[in-house]
């Protein structure tokens, strides 16, 4: 009977001690930024990590982003970002530049600060991912809080 269990549980324990911790939805993290304050006519650099096991993040990268400022309007835009083909992969890095003039700053006149003479109020902003592979599983939410642009 002991020579039978043996080999058992040893077959258990490499089965049941799979490495492989991928999911089919994609998981998407931030893996670095290049701060959180972007100059006028600077460019926000997010380089965001992911895995499937599937290996099919071909399709497209979603962006909310919210002005969250005190005062003035509380504005929500929605961007879509089409994925280049490229290998299967399980893991990987998305490289996301979002120049201040396209998608960080509103078409609205910036909101001076009171008595600064010429400052104007930075825009604080919250930006949200979402990464779709080619079978259409969803990731969860990434959320970027506290981007500071200044206008």
């Amino acid at each position: 009977m002991k020579k039978f269990l043996l080999p058992v549980l040893l077959l258990t324990l490499v089965f049941g001690c799979n490495k492989d911790k991928f999911q089919t939805k994609p998981q998407l993290s931030l893996k670095s930024m290049n701060g959180n304050v972007i100059p006028a006519g600077g460019t926000l650099n997010l380089v965001l990590e992911f895995t499937d096991k599937e290996g099919d993040v071909q399709d497209t990268l979603f962006m909310t982003r919210t002005r969250i400022n005190r005062r003035g309007f509380d504005i929500k835009n929605n961007y879509q970002f089409v994925l280049p083909q490229f290998p299967d992969n399980k893991k990987g890095e998305i490289s996301v530049d979002l120049p201040q003039s396209s998608y960080l700053s509103l078409a609205l006149t910036p909101i001076a600060i009171p008595g600064s003479g010429n400052r104007n109020e930075p825009d604080s902003l919250i930006l949200k991912f979402v990464l779709r592979d080619k079978a259409g599983n969803k990731s969860d939410t990434l959320v970027v809080p506290d981007i500071y642009v200044i206008r």
